[in-house]
């Protein structure tokens, strides 16, 4: 019965653990982490800032080259003409509008005026083309396949337009030889579609790891154990619908840490409450203990008081039994002296009526001093048998006495003996209650000794879920 309730307490337990799971589930609050959270847009734009600072050292490079250009072409006037505007827009750009989209299709677009001034110092010399499959990767530092595919328009824009204008004879350079007008362009942009294809594929998976890597470093970020373990937050699908591996696991942790913790505290509560019950156990464990073995001290004394008494009675019993003895002897003898008596009273009796017989014939005859003697003789008779039949009277009351004294002799004899039987048989029975009784001490001892290591158990259990509570008070949930 007692495994029954058990059981049915923790089905109690576990459900109501779980319902506080589902109320915790559908009342947490939407998560930030979705691609379009701030902390990731801003993420994003420490990015794009990085990627701008990287264009103006490229811009800064690109420069430099430029100006080695003009030097060996004979055309310093128009690197440094075109170039240092074109840096110095890069560089002002990036100093007071870093981050920004626009600020990113600008760079892109200054990078290709970077290329276009190499290929038209070096008077459309297609070695040069390289500046601009040089610079598209630079785009792949913003991880975004915009700036890439706006810097492959722009380039196709620049042969077309560049061509169109060196064509007509303006002085703008971008292919020198006879390959040159639109199969040059065409070929040029069919190679600056395929590396913006393949650098769009790259610059698209640099994203998704980006955003995974801030992602778990968001998360992570949330379980901090110095600044406390934030569980309110989780990982939302991104647009597709889909939750990264990462959030998955953070999800699935968290959900089970909120479970863990529900349920940690709902254990904290019996815990206590054990606690509490295991204190008092603990105090009267003692007391109980003491009390089971005064109880069987007292018992042994009480079973040896009664066998001192039941020895005591054996000796009364032995006494009245003597005594008893005695009285049947001495009325025994008193009876065998009344006897006597009744035949010294009967002699005295029939000497009596012979000495009348005899004072009759002596008073026939005259007088003499022997009539004077047989008087006196017979006062004597009648005094000696009236103080006779007076001591048989007192000796008939003595017998009297004596069977009562017989009789209460033996109604104390037999009380005692009964008494010593009784004391024999309470001895026993004491024997065989204190037997019991030491078993059942030494069942109670061992019992009390399981309870005080239970106790002992529940405390130091205490004492952990009082360490894992202070743990735990770093989860935010």
């Amino acid at each position: 019965m007692t495994a029954g309730i058990l059981e049915f307490d923790i089905r109690t337990r576990h459900l109501e653990i779980q319902r506080m799971q589902a109320q915790y589930t559908a009342s947490r609050p939407p998560s930030s982490l979705t691609p379009k959270s701030p902390h990731l847009a801003t993420d994003l734009g420490a990015i794009r800032i990085q990627a701008d600072q990287l264009c103006v050292w490229v811009s800064l490079a690109c420069l430099g080259f430029a100006v080695v250009q003009g030097l060996a072409y004979n055309n310093l006037a128009e690197a440094l003409g075109w170039g240092v505007p074109l840096f110095s827009a890069s560089y002002l750009l990036t100093r007071f509008f870093a981050g920004q989209t626009l600020t990113m299709y600008l760079n892109a677009a200054l990078l290709v005026g970077m290329g276009a001034l190499h290929v038209h110092v070096a008077r459309g010399l297609l070695e040069f083309h390289f500046s601009f499959f040089m610079l598209l990767p630079v785009m792949l530092a913003y991880r975004d396949t915009r700036p890439l595919i706006g810097m492959g328009l722009m380039i196709v824009v620049h042969h077309i337009v560049f061509d169109m204008l060196q064509r007509a004879g303006f002085d703008c350079y971008i292919f020198r030889g006879p390959f040159s007008g639109l199969p040059a362009v065409a070929l040029h942009g069919f190679y600056v579609v395929v590396a913006v294809l393949l650098l769009s594929m790259i610059a698209k998976t640099l994203r998704d790891h980006a955003m995974a890597a801030q992602e778990s470093s968001q998360l992570i970020s949330y379980l901090d154990k110095e600044k406390g373990i934030n569980l309110q937050v989780r990982a939302q699908p991104d647009e597709a619908g889909k939750v990264s591996a990462m959030g998955k696991v953070f999800n699935d942790y968290a959900d089970n840490m909120s479970l863990v913790v529900a349920a940690f505290k709902m254990l904290r509560t019996d815990i206590r409450e054990l606690s509490h019950i295991a204190k008092h156990l603990g105090a009267d464990n003692t007391h109980q203990v003491e009390d089971s073995a005064q109880a069987s001290r007292n018992l042994r004394t009480f079973i040896q008081h009664l066998g001192d008494q039941t020895r005591m009675g054996q000796t009364t019993a032995d006494l009245s039994r003597k005594v008893t003895e005695d009285c049947f002897d001495l009325i025994n003898e008193l009876n065998q002296s009344l006897e006597q008596l009744q035949k010294i009273s009967k002699n005295a009796f029939d000497s009596k009526q012979q000495l009348q017989s005899l004072h009759k014939e002596l008073n026939k005859l005259p007088e003499s001093s022997s009539q004077q003697h047989l008087q006196v003789t017979l006062n004597n008779l009648d005094n000696l048998n009236e103080r006779t039949n007076d001591f048989m009277n007192k000796m008939d009351l003595l017998k009297s006495g004596l069977n009562a004294i017989e009789n209460q002799v033996v109604s104390i004899d037999r009380a005692t003996h009964q008494w010593v039987e009784n004391g024999h048989a309470n001895q026993r029975q004491g024997w065989e209650v204190l037997g019991s009784m030491d078993s059942m001490q030494t069942r109670a001892e061992s019992a009390l000794r399981t309870l005080g290591s239970t106790v002992q158990t529940i405390l130091r259990a205490d004492e952990l879920t009082r360490e894992m509570e202070k743990r735990l008070s770093r989860f935010d949930l």
